[in-house]
């Protein structure tokens, strides 16, 4: 078999993951009506950046003087999700500081004001039970997902406001595990891969 010089193949348009993708909190999929559910996180901008490191360390041993096979150990591991979000609601700047939103008294302010406060400590509430990514792949009809579990913002509030152009929140989101997942060390993010065509469609003429 002749070596080629580039990658691709006639597979290659099938495989390409294409425009920002929306942002979904507590995505599951229901098996009874074979679609996924959740609730968006709202408009975003300039696309999400997802993130997942790993870290190892090297076992020293006499007399190795080189990386070799067997002598790394997984030490570490996160998935991160940071997401710009355009579109400002009371519970995405709650989000954000971790914070709570209560009706606003009449001595605050005027009547269907909402404030949006710190709070003292981390709760458990405050994790997402997840926040999903749903983008999508080229050579399928349904969607790519990654998903990070127990999804908490750890970036805080920080945005830019200018004339001619909309506030942008940039949030970060860090996955954690719960208790199952850290007695197995099993890193709380997946990645939900949808089937693929087997190779493109061909026009046809006429």
């Amino acid at each position: 078999m002749a070596l080629q010089t580039t990658g691709y193949t006639k597979s290659t348009p099938l495989h390409y993951m294409v425009d920002a993708g929306a942002i979904y909190k507590d995505l599951e999929y229901d098996s009874l009506t074979k679609t996924w559910k959740g609730e968006l996180l709202g408009a975003t901008h300039d696309g999400n950046k997802i993130t997942i490191e790993q870290e190892y360390r090297k076992i020293e041993v006499d007399g190795v003087f080189v990386d070799a096979v067997g002598q790394k150990v997984l030490q570490t591991s996160k998935a991160m999700l940071e997401v710009n979000v355009k579109e400002i609601t009371a519970e995405n700047l709650r989000l954000a500081i971790n914070g709570t939103v209560r009706e606003a008294g009449e001595d605050e302010a005027p009547e269907g004001y909402q404030v949006i406060e710190g709070k003292g400590k981390l709760e458990n509430t405050d994790y997402i039970k997840n926040l999903g990514l749903v983008g999508t792949l080229t050579g399928s009809e349904q969607p790519i997902i990654i998903i990070l579990d127990n999804a908490l913002c750890t970036s805080g509030l920080e945005g830019e406001t200018k004339d001619d152009d909309e506030l942008v929140i940039t949030m970060e989101f860090e996955a954690h595990a719960d208790a199952e997942n850290v007695s197995n060390r099993k890193l709380p993010c997946r990645i939900y891969f949808p089937p693929v065509a087997t190779e493109p469609e061909t026009p046809v003429e006429g």
